[in-house]
């Protein structure tokens, strides 16, 4: 790994822990709206073209207030949704841009509100959850993180089979293999840390299941990355990329924990 990419670690981590595991919940919604907003800036500006031209500015206000509304307990997500399609159209309806590229305009706006805003949102959905919440999300970056530490190593070092080499020429099956087992041996720790909650069994079972979840997240912003022509989704973090880049696998890794804490 590089010394960029180790360094902007070793300084994020620790401030994302103490946010999480010690100051109170309305510190982390802080972050996490300060995340999705850079990540929505970041697809808007992969996605604009010749024709297509989203509407940021109002994409990111809708964005940021939906990850407020997903650390409220209640049912006032589908009204939400349907205010911010309403608002999109008619913003565009409205606007003094011509005719022309009015249905890309408004798809990818919604894309970059549902896609980035409400994915992440699904972060502080969990840490609301329970008392327990900040104990999961740490489970989850931890496994995360170790699964992405694993599959680099394995990858680099034993490499020969690709994976989907259509999407992410890099990645190798011996890599996502690396990336599973650190995931597992993460899980498990966690459960001796600070989740005796957990049985053995669990935790490697979930362990392999957010895995999967943040493999497949990380290729659809691969993808995204592909069709915009784009090697990195920004630069905001020294030796990551931008914030889409860091929080791919976590996109998607947060909605499946979340609904599978709610099936527990």
């Amino acid at each position: 790994m590089g010394m960029k990419r180790i360094l902007s670690s070793v300084i994020l981590i620790p401030i994302l822990y103490l946010i999480v595991w010690y100051l109170p919940p309305g510190y982390f919604v802080i972050l996490v709206v300060a995340a999705a907003v850079m990540g929505q800036r970041e697809f808007y500006q992969m996605a604009q073209g010749r024709v297509t031209r989203p509407l940021m500015v109002l994409g990111m206000i809708l964005g940021g207030l939906l990850v407020v509304l997903m650390a409220i307990p209640g049912k006032q997500g589908m009204l939400y949704m349907a205010l911010c399609l309403l608002l999109v159209m008619l913003a565009r309806l409205f606007s003094s841009r011509p005719v022309d590229g009015a249905m890309e305009d408004m798809a990818i706006t919604f894309l970059g509100v549902f896609y980035v805003a409400m994915l992440f949102g699904f972060q502080v959905a969990i840490r609301r959850m329970s008392a327990d919440g900040k104990y999961w999300l740490v489970f989850m970056y931890l496994v995360i993180w170790a699964s992405d530490t694993g599959a680099y190593y394995a990858g680099t070092n034993l490499g020969r089979h690709k994976l989907y080499p259509k999407i992410s020429p890099q990645k190798s099956v011996e890599g996502l293999i690396g990336g599973v087992l650190a995931a597992m041996a993460a899980a498990l720790l966690c459960r001796v840390w600070f989740l005796p909650v957990l049985t053995v069994k669990e935790a490697t079972l979930l362990g392999f299941i957010l895995v999967v979840a943040g493999t497949l997240g990380d290729f659809v912003e691969s993808l995204l990355k592909r069709s915009a022509g784009v090697k990195d989704s920004g630069n905001i973090i020294p030796g990551h990329g931008g914030m889409l880049d860091r929080m791919d696998s976590m996109l998607f890794a947060a909605p499946v924990l979340y609904y599978y804490l709610g099936m527990r």
